[in-house]
């Protein structure tokens, strides 16, 4: 078979996995619409609702794995992605880094929500805390979604996978180039950050999560600042405290001279 023929049954599944994209994108919406005007009841909303982004997760890495198939990248410059991290450390971003790792030493000698010591999705889970601090955010969300399966396969709801699953989908829109791509990226990270507050509201991670991306990723600090505030308020780690007020402290400026 010619490499030209080969591209072009590509190119047409490319183009059906992004219409699927677009329609599952599509059906979230409406569900929350329908959820909100009761026409949909809490159960219904929730099966749904994880479906649809489960699904929707899964179409966006078939995309990407397509496009690397038609285009691939010049290999890995381990200097700027190096350097990519360094930045997202130096900026607001940079908590959301800290908090992984708060996460990956109280989870170092503590059980993780829903298992069992002879799980296997326990050595996943290191490795996803291990690629994550390496700044390897694609592995590290590959990692975390297939805990997330696991534990759904399982009837084990687990916030924690699904919130930094979340959370390194918005970070892996830092190297996307396509402004379209990334804005859809971060609203299924919004979604699985949103489902995670769903699963456990006393959890403070996902509301930090979605703070940082309202107000770094999306430039929106009026939007971010009930997030931070909710982050503040549910006893984030204590080294974790200095850090997370100081980020509340800079939003609240923020959006403070938005509404001025």
């Amino acid at each position: 078979m010619s490499s030209t023929i080969r591209s072009g049954r590509d190119l047409d599944q490319l183009a059906e996995l992004e219409e699927e994209r677009r329609f599952l994108l599509r059906s979230l919406r409406d569900l929350e619409k329908e959820h909100d005007a009761g026409d949909v009841d809490d159960a219904d909303y929730e099966t749904l609702k994880d479906g649809y982004t489960s699904r929707a997760a899964d179409v966006l890495r078939q995309i990407e794995a397509g496009q690397r198939k038609l285009a691939p990248k010049q290999p890995r410059r381990w200097s700027r992605t190096i350097a990519v991290v360094a930045a997202v450390a130096l900026g607001s971003a940079g908590i959301g880094i800290a908090l992984a790792q708060a996460w990956g030493e109280r989870g170092a000698n503590q059980e993780i929500t829903g298992f069992t010591p002879g799980d296997d999705v326990r050595a996943v889970l290191a490795s996803a805390r291990a690629a994550l601090n390496d700044g390897n955010f694609p592995a590290a969300n590959e990692l975390f979604f297939r805990v997330v399966e696991s534990e759904q396969e399982r009837g084990v709801d687990n916030p924690e996978a699904l919130a930094y699953y979340g959370w390194t989908l918005a970070l892996g829109t830092r190297d996307n180039l396509d402004a379209a791509s990334s804005a859809q990226q971060l609203e299924l990270a919004l979604l699985a950050l949103d489902r995670a507050i769903d699963m456990d509201e006393t959890y403070a991670d996902p509301y930090c999560f979605i703070a940082i991306i309202e107000s770094s990723f999306r430039d929106d600090p009026v939007r971010a600042l009930p997030f931070v505030e909710d982050c503040e308020s549910r006893n984030p780690p204590a080294d974790m405290a200095d850090l997370i007020g100081a980020f509340a402290d800079e939003i609240r400026a923020d959006a403070a001279a938005a509404d001025s």
